[in-house]
């Protein structure tokens, strides 16, 4: 654990990571036995379940190194589940994700893989939620004290690696069109700190904005005007 700072404020680093407080590391309020494997995996099932928009009917949740490996003793499968179905990680009824998810007729699947991380981190998963007619999945990682970082997006057949941090806005326009967001970002005073992009048919992309901080409601609203799928994790 390093202490150290920049432009005044305080930073902890752990394992390369940077912390702005030292309860970011200790964890949030949260049920479950591990701020990493119980409230992080939270979080990414709620990120996940923003893709889709709907109930899923199945849920697969594929696991790698670390996560592999305890995701049954630290409670991880109940924690993704609940934050698809949209619970905070504070909910007493957490476990009984599990079993609602069976009441509401959603189909689990749970896969440990031996291979290594995709995103490279021992805490990861990737999340793929299906519905009558869409399928999108989400990889990404629990990286302590109840933080999570998303590194890939899969929209069908169509895959997008993310390369910045969240706050990320996510959606689909014409190239054209992105200035128009852009610039209404910036008399927001949001600043972009990454992005990237995939092609979609037609002459629209998927565009992925890391942000400095999240967008608020009405900046959300302007937007809308000159893209669709708009989608803030």
């Amino acid at each position: 654990m390093v202490f150290e700072y920049n432009n005044g404020q305080l930073e902890v680093s752990v394992m390369n990571e940077k912390y702005s407080s030292i309860f970011d590391i200790v964890g949030p309020v949260m049920i479950g036995p591990s701020s990493s494997h119980t409230a992080g995996a939270v979080l990414l099932g709620q990120e996940a379940s923003k893709l889709l928009e709907t109930r899923p009917q199945k849920i697969t949740i594929d696991y790698y190194e670390s996560f592999a490996k305890t995701h049954a003793g630290h409670g991880t499968d109940f924690a993704i589940v609940a934050g698809v179905l949209k619970m905070a990680m504070y909910d007493p009824h957490l476990p009984e994700s599990l079993e609602l998810a069976k009441q509401l007729g959603i189909e689990l699947e749970i896969n440990e893989l031996k291979s290594p991380s995709p995103i490279d981190h021992p805490n990861t998963a990737t999340i793929t939620l299906t519905s009558r007619r869409k399928k999108v999945a989400l990889c990404g990682c629990s990286i302590g004290g109840g933080k999570i970082a998303v590194k890939r997006l899969m929209f069908g057949n169509h895959q997008l690696e993310l390369l910045g941090s969240l706050p990320i806005l996510l959606f689909s326009c014409s190239s054209e069109s992105l200035l128009l967001v852009l610039e209404e970002l910036t008399e927001n005073d949001v600043v972009v700190t990454a992005q990237n992009f995939c092609k979609l048919n037609g002459n629209k992309n998927l565009y992925a904005l890391s942000l400095q901080k999240a967008p608020a409601g009405d900046l959300t609203n302007s937007i809308l005007k000159y893209c669709d799928n708009l989608v803030c994790l």
